[in-house]
């Protein structure tokens, strides 16, 4: 079943990428790299996530960051 739900969102990432694709004309080479980067950021956290459901969230991350810095100020 996970593996269906990353073919699905490897499915609608294409389509989406194949309709920006065609609306970018042949001299925006930059546009295209950013559009191909910044869906495959999405997509690869889109299929961590789907694969490992429980991975801890970002706010996580940011809490074990500043928490000794919080408590430093009191």
């Amino acid at each position: 079943m996970t593996w269906l739900n990353v073919a699905g969102t490897t499915f609608a990432t294409a389509l989406m990428v194949w309709a920006e694709w065609r609306c970018l004309g042949d001299n925006q080479k930059k546009e295209r790299a950013s559009l191909i980067a910044v869906t495959g950021i999405a997509w690869l956290v889109a299929v961590l996530i789907l694969i490992f459901p429980d991975i801890p969230g970002p706010i996580v991350m940011f809490n074990s960051i500043f928490k000794p810095l919080i408590s430093g100020l009191k």
